[in-house]
């Protein structure tokens, strides 16, 4: 017996003017309050948890912003200049790189666990399916370029703060897998709304740009979702039914989604077990965006991490 009504696939509502401002303040924090107040950050946590998703205001500083857009677009003219010329300059040597139709490296997974920096190049698919974010420059580890990248990454991103953000809000401990430079110029084409399936795993997206239009790209999410099962066995049903991937939010007639508008320097975290896109920008929109990836340790080292941990209290107790 079929439980849902399918009537085919349906985006969420944005939301906008004062109940987009009002759901806006209701899951951001400013970040040197987080830090200073015990209370502050347990609130985050607790929003985190609860709505899947928040808003950090004033994690970088405007100087810190303005020195990587500085690095950032030097490594365009670089990666221009090799799309035109072929020469490759010093800036990407030490980069895999993944053109349109010379892909060096293949497949989400070996992307997260490559040795080097990888520039990889999105471009429309070959059987024509829309969803491709062709147009997008996604670097993985940038960390990886260079020092400069290496420091600002770093800096920035702030994980030792972030990562105990989302240990206090999952009750479970994760680390940094993957960390990424997302550039997006005209980008239109993007994938409608999903998940990164159902395990747990967050992003933090630290903003370089400000991102205050739909016309910019905003990244979007559905409040909520990441723990709304009879949503998710909803889409189950239709996508099963309709040959559509699980992970796409196919399902979302009658629901609210958030635009996170932010400014550079602002940082927004989310379950990427919800229903989140980046919203298809304008021809002259922009939008760039430092992220990094943090899901579980795998069991093997937590339980060596516990046994080390156990042995060091034992040790200190005895001295």
């Amino acid at each position: 017996m079929n439980l849902y009504v399918v009537d085919g696939s349906a985006p969420p509502a944005l939301l906008e003017g004062e109940p987009l401002s009002r759901r806006l303040a209701s899951i951001t924090f400013f970040f040197p309050a987080l830090i200073q107040s015990r209370a502050c950050f347990l609130k985050a946590a607790w929003t985190l948890q609860r709505r899947g998703v928040i808003r950090l205001c004033n994690v970088a500083s405007p100087s810190d912003i303005d020195a990587i857009n500085k690095r950032t677009d030097q490594l365009l003219e670089s990666i221009h200049r090799l799309r035109t010329t072929g020469i490759v300059e010093e800036q990407i040597t030490n980069a895999y790189l993944n053109l349109p139709g010379k892909l060096t490296i293949r497949g989400y997974k070996q992307l997260v666990h490559a040795d080097r920096s990888v520039i990889n190049l999105r471009f429309s698919r070959p059987d024509g399916r829309s969803g491709s974010d062709a147009g997008m420059i996604d670097i993985f580890h940038p960390q990886k370029l260079s020092p400069d990248f290496r420091h600002f990454s770093s800096r920035l991103l702030q994980e030792k703060v972030i990562r105990a953000l989302i240990q206090t809000s999952s009750l479970c401990k994760v680390q940094t897998k993957c960390r990424n430079l997302y550039i997006n110029d005209g980008v239109q084409d993007t994938r409608g709304f999903h998940c990164d399936g159902r395990s747990t795993k967050f992003k933090s997206f630290l903003f370089l740009s400000d991102v205050k239009h739909l016309e910019d790209g905003p990244y979007c999410y559905v409040s909520g979702s990441h723990h709304n099962d009879a949503l998710w066995q909803k889409n189950r049903v239709f996508n099963e039914a309709n040959g559509i991937d699980a992970s796409e939010f196919t399902q979302l007639r009658g629901i609210q989604a958030i635009p996170l508008f932010a400014n550079a320097g602002d940082m927004v975290i989310s379950s990427q077990a919800g229903a989140h896109r980046g919203h298809p920008q304008m021809a002259e929109g922009s939008r760039r965006v430092l992220v990094a990836m943090y899901s579980p340790k795998s069991a093997i080292k937590l339980s060596r991490r516990e046994r080390m941990n156990q042995s060091l209290r034992r040790w200190i107790t005895t001295w």
